[in-house]
């Protein structure tokens, strides 16, 4: 019997594979298609369900579901978290399932289900999704349907073509395939020879020869294959290694917050990411493929690298060393050089340590400010005591000044723990806390206390026709303004008058509270929302503040994702204008 040539065997191996090809992709390409149709689907089902947890009223949901249907579903139900129906849009002449439909049970044990059956109503099959969801801290589950006819027509029709699509790229490749064997068929020793002189050095037109179509065929194609393979994917493989180490190395490196900068042996600078550059003060360009600089922009930087860079090489060690850099605003460096392999350089890497300077300086700050803040307090405290000690028979008009004074020192103790405290837990608000609040309520709210507290205070609200409405934590919110209309009061010299206006600009609400006081001198204006800053500390002192008062506005303005800005003349007043999301 006679053998099957190469070319035979190659195409006949190439028919089965495409038969087995289609036997296992046509139903898998099937199979997804129509998985890829069904989360389209639920996808439009989760965005409906985010629509629905937007919603602030249940209420609301119901007009939300009955405007779905005719746009994405062609059924849409709600149940609750036992099952019950609460809400169903159902075509014309479609009856309500009895019972509670099994992909909702099943939905409520693992968040989503879908399930392909008859309707009850009409002749054919339909497709039904459900999904759980929490809404206002229960559980429901939202079930859309929509008929499964026309999903089932779309991936027939696209397997069709599919599998078209595959036997014309079958014939294609099998009349690719045929051409480049009926070319490179050549005969086998002078292809071996050619070949094994190629891989030496020795021929420089081994590939014009391979190309020659009037080479005669032989059926030793297959040594000549195997050479070729074997040399090129080596060539190739070592060539796509390179390349993509290379790659991934300069990507690693270019996406680091750290300084890296690599010498050679002579310290020529042969890399150079952008922190490195940046951080030196020079561009690339002036760095790469240049000496190594001992004196640059930054002379203590760049003495120490060069020092650090030529001292691993000698001691073949890593070696580290930092650096303050005082050009206006301070920089802290951490230098780190080690030795490269086989002495061929050096790399340095810079890190730049100024935050976590500045947080040690802040808390430093805060701590000598909380306590000079509470010593002065406690010393007066301590010394009126010690007086009521010393003198048993004091008078009585004198006892109740040092009480009174005792009182308001506590007092002032008192309110500065507070604000401390209110300072550390406004950082951990939940989001529990928030509401939707009306902000011309709760501006009327803060008018009242401060007008229990200040009688003789004329205050002026001006509000909106249409109430505004904001995402809030109303008890916060509250105590930021109660803090700002009781510092405009606290600081006028006569009858306090101030003015509040709220008004909606965009998404945005604007509250502004204008006082006629003392007014802020331009040197304070900057500082006056950091904390234990104060203008005037002996009037401060005097009224019970301890520059915590403006700090705490501003953290709980932030925490709202909103905006607050001064602007203020002295002796004329101050504009305190703050901007909040509303709805």
């Amino acid at each position: 019997m006679k053998k099957l040539g190469f070319r035979t065997k190659t195409f006949l191996s190439q028919i089965f594979l495409f038969l087995l090809f289609l036997a296992v992709a046509v139903p898998i390409v099937k199979h997804s298609f129509l998985r890829i149709l069904i989360s389209s689907f639920d996808s439009d089902s989760k965005e409906l369900i985010e629509e629905i947890q937007k919603t602030p009223r249940f209420s609301q949901v119901r007009e939300l579901l009955s405007g779905v249907r005719a746009h994405i579903f062609y059924e849409v139900s709600l149940y609750d978290e036992k099952g019950n129906l609460l809400y169903e849009e159902l075509l014309p002449g479609q009856k309500t399932e009895s019972g509670t439909p099994p992909e909702v049970l099943k939905a409520l044990q693992a968040k989503s289900s879908f399930t392909i059956e008859p309707s009850t109503t009409f002749q054919k099959k339909f497709v039904f999704l459900a999904s759980s969801f929490s809404y206002q801290g229960k559980a429901y589950v939202l079930r859309c349907g929509f008929p499964y006819g026309p999903i089932e027509g779309f991936t027939e029709e696209f397997s069709r073509w599919f599998f078209m699509g595959c036997v014309i790229a079958f014939l294609f490749f099998t009349a690719l395939t045929a051409g480049i064997f009926r070319r490179l068929h050549r005969p086998i020793h002078q292809i071996i020879a050619a070949i094994r002189l190629y891989r030496e050095g020795k021929p420089e037109k081994l590939p014009e020869m391979l190309a020659d179509p009037l080479l005669a065929q032989d059926s030793d194609f297959q040594k000549l294959t195997d050479m070729m393979l074997s040399l090129y994917d080596q060539v190739q493989q070592n060539i796509e290694k390179i390349t993509l180490e290379k790659q991934e190395k300069e990507a690693i490196l270019e996406s680091l917050v750290e300084g890296v900068v690599a010498v050679d042996a002579s310290m020529i600078v042969r890399y150079v990411n952008f922190a490195g550059s940046k951080m030196l003060g020079m561009p690339k360009r002036h760095l790469l493929g240049k000496s190594f600089p001992n004196v640059g922009p930054t002379v203590l930087l760049f003495q120490k690298s060069y020092d650090l860079l030529r001292s691993c090489q000698q001691h073949a060690s890593v070696l580290t060393d930092s650096v303050e850099i005082d050009s206006g605003k301070k920089v802290y460096l951490d230098l780190i050089a080690a030795p490269k392999q086989q002495e061929t350089g050096a790399i340095i890497v810079f890190q730049d340590k100024s935050s976590q300077h500045r947080v040690l300086e802040m808390g430093k700050d805060f701590v000598a400010n909380a306590s000079h803040e509470l010593r002065t307090p406690i010393t007066i405290i301590r010394g009126f005591a010690e007086t009521l000690q010393d003198i048993p028979d004091i008078p009585q008009e004198m006892l109740h000044d040092i009480v009174e004074k005792i009182v308001r020192n506590c007092q002032r103790m008192d309110s500065l723990v507070k604000n401390l405290l209110t300072l550390a837990d406004v950082e951990n608000i939940p989001l529990s806390n928030y509401q939707e609040c009306d902000l011309g309520c709760l501006l009327e709210n803060c008018k009242e206390m401060t007008s229990a507290i200040y009688r003789d205070a004329e205050i002026i609200l001006e509000e909106p026709k249409d109430p505004v409405f904001a995402f809030v934590d109303p008890h916060l919110l509250e105590l930021a303004f109660a803090n700002l209309l009781d510092n405009a009061a606290k600081y006028s010299r006569e009858a306090p008058k101030i003015y509040i206006s709220l008004e909606k600009e965009g998404h945005e609400a604007k509250i502004t509270i204008r006082d006629q006081g003392i007014g802020i001198p331009p040197q304070d204006v900057d500082h006056i929302f950091e904390r234990f800053y104060t203008v005037n500390k002996a009037h401060s002192r005097k009224l019970g503040g301890a520059g915590l008062g403006l700090s705490l506005v501003k953290t709980i303005i932030d925490k709202h994702d909103g905006a607050i800005a001064v602007s203020s003349t002295l002796g004329i007043g101050t504009t305190f204008t703050v901007r909040l999301p509303c709805i």
